[in-house]
């Protein structure tokens, strides 16, 4: 049967396209805190010694969703997309005052009816780099796609939602990547909102776990600090930047914050875009004055201040 056109999104044609290899894969790579490990259980993380652990290759459960149940299961396809074909429907019909019954056989018209078989997928997590509390976890299904195949549009698409189903997010990237260069990977889509939505930020730092009162605390804190320099908007990231927050000011200088207590701020004097790109140990190396690092020491809020007006 002919496979029924797919459409990919925008966001995913985008990220094709800074691919140049012809093997993709579907990954995501995120930052989860100890705190939110439970969330991942099934898909072998844990902790051990106070450390998170990645566990083996695994199937997604039944429970987790739709494609999680077809993954298993497979699942039969309407293809409204093709022509109606004639098709012989036969039910028992009670026969006339005889208490028996006899076989009734009428032809229809409807649509043909594709079986899809259990793909059995398993999704692989790697703990690529340990942090304060936390770790930079790789989530990734384990099927590298050739770009030239007749199917990879629908192989594509069903393995984006399949761990976008798992975790909540779920990027391309080129199969043949190294977990160092994963490691060194992101997407870092910010966001822009405007000044004083505070609530709107907090919202989005603690929409991926549980909100800890003392954590809450400090990043309230932390906002109202770059709340009253007159930037120009707040911007929040995704990828191992999820728990980073900050404002911009103009189009060139922009601070970041981080919610693991001990941590510094960032400032960002220009080419912040591709320099949010860089792993903090990347950032912290640097010595060309696009970076600046303020340690969150007594009177750090003071040395933003006359950063940021300085600038």
């Amino acid at each position: 049967m002919t496979p029924r056109p797919v459409r990919l999104s925008k966001t995913v044609q985008s990220e094709l396209q800074r691919i140049t290899g012809d093997r993709v894969v579907v990954a995501v790579v995120f930052v989860v805190r100890l705190a939110d490990v439970g969330a991942y259980a099934d898909l072998g993380l844990h902790v051990e010694k106070g450390r998170i652990e990645a566990g083996g290759p695994v199937l997604l459960p039944p429970s987790s969703g739709v494609y999680a149940r077809r993954n298993l299961d497979g699942w039969n396809e309407k293809r409204t997309d093709l022509p109606k074909e004639l098709r012989h429907v036969s039910t028992w019909a009670p026969s006339w005052n005889s208490g028996s019954y006899h076989l009734v056989t009428r032809e229809i018209e409807a649509y043909p009816v594709e079986r899809h078989p259990a793909r059995l997928l398993t999704i692989s997590t790697t703990v690529l780099e340990p942090l304060a509390d936390a770790a930079l976890v790789r989530f990734r299904v384990d099927q590298p796609l050739l770009r030239n195949d007749l199917a990879f549009g629908a192989d594509l698409r069903f393995n984006l939602r399949l761990l976008n189903e798992a975790v909540g997010e779920a990027h391309v990237f080129d199969a043949d990547l190294s977990d160092e260069e994963f490691a060194r990977m992101q997407h870092v889509d910010w966001e822009l909102l405007p000044p004083g939505s505070t609530d709107r930020v907090l919202a989005h730092i603690f929409s991926r776990g549980s909100i800890d009162p003392e954590t809450l605390k400090v990043a309230q804190e932390r906002l109202n600090v770059l709340d009253q320099l007159g930037h120009d908007g707040f911007i929040v990231g995704k990828g191992r930047f999820a728990r980073y927050f900050g404002a911009r000011f103009g189009d060139r200088l922009v601070v970041l914050e981080n919610l693991e207590y001990g941590n510094a701020l960032y400032m960002f004097k220009e080419n912040w875009e591709q320099l949010t790109q860089l792993s903090r140990t990347e950032l912290i190396k640097r010595r060309d004055g696009s970076v600046q690092r303020i340690p969150h020491l007594p009177g750090w809020q003071s040395a933003v201040r006359k950063l940021v007006r300085s600038l």
